[in-house]
């Protein structure tokens, strides 16, 4: 999403902490990359029970070109990760007056 001025990526990551992702940059891609890992140990009647589970994604997102990839922030806030990378600027495009020609 272009927002300001700026790309705007946003991704939903509930349960995890800013160590658990990777955001990396290139002139021409974004990456994000995360792990999850739970583990849960309880013990009942003289047993050890225990569950873990894990998961991880990875996604890679084209960027436009003439994106100023080197002034990228990346924040992470309440399981939400939000990343900006500056747009480049837009030349708006000068209005070209026709002729009207009459038909034959």
């Amino acid at each position: 999403m272009e927002h300001d001025g700026k790309f705007v990526v946003r991704a939903d990551l509930p349960g995890m902490c800013k160590d658990d992702i990777k955001v990396e940059v290139t002139h021409d891609t974004l990456t994000i990359q995360g792990e999850r890992t739970h583990e849960e140990k309880e013990e009942r009647e003289g047993c050890c029970y225990s569950e873990r589970s894990y998961g991880s994604f990875y996604r890679a997102i084209p960027l436009p070109e003439g994106a100023e990839t080197g002034k990228a922030t990346a924040e992470f806030d309440k399981g939400v990760l939000e990343i900006a990378i500056p747009a480049p600027s837009r030349k708006e495009p000068k209005a070209k007056r026709l002729e009207v020609r009459e038909g034959k």
